[in-house]
């Protein structure tokens, strides 16, 4: 007989799936608490949440979302989701794994398809959302800057001539 309460909890993840930008399984073993507890912090901070969920609850909620796994979810699995930024949480989790060796990823989700750890990978070489804006508002301002530049110097240009031809005939 099937608990209601683990039907729930299903619905749960699905709903928490389909309301984050992007999304990663990851195997933690290894990590020890203190740890945990860090990479938690820095994923929350980022914009994203890391919560321990059984395997069987998180094959049954990819199934509701039409999402087949290639292969059974074994070892304990924390389900990583970003809902703020697509990426950054993410990248805590790199670079925790990066320090400690641990955690490793085991699949990625983003706009509901199933990433490759190839694909992941790329995801996490992308720069943040923050950094891209940062570099389109250079892109902009550096043409505008320019251009103010080059009105200025006809009128500089004068009022540089003036002084010199008034410093001559003083």
């Amino acid at each position: 007989m099937v608990k209601q309460s683990k039907v729930y909890q299903v619905e749960e993840i699905k709903t928490q799936l389909q309301g984050s930008k992007s999304a990663a399984l990851v195997d933690y073993q290894g990590l020890d608490a203190g740890q945990i507890t860090t990479l938690r912090e820095e994923i929350k901070e980022n914009g994203g949440t890391m919560e321990v969920i059984k395997n069987t609850l998180l094959q049954r909620a990819f199934e509701k979302l039409g999402i087949t796994l290639p292969e059974k979810l074994t070892g304990p699995t924390a389900l990583v989701c970003c809902e703020e930024d697509e990426i950054s949480p993410l990248k805590s989790v790199e670079k925790s794994r990066k320090a400690n060796e641990k955690p490793e990823f085991k699949y990625g989700v983003y706009q509901n398809k199933l990433l490759s750890l190839d694909k992941l990978k790329t995801l996490l070489t992308l720069p943040s959302k923050d950094q891209l804006y940062a570099n389109f508002l250079a892109g902009l301002q550096n043409p505008l800057q320019r251009l103010v530049q080059s009105l200025k110097f006809n009128q500089t240009k004068l009022v540089l001539t003036l002084k010199a031809a008034s410093q001559k005939a003083n």
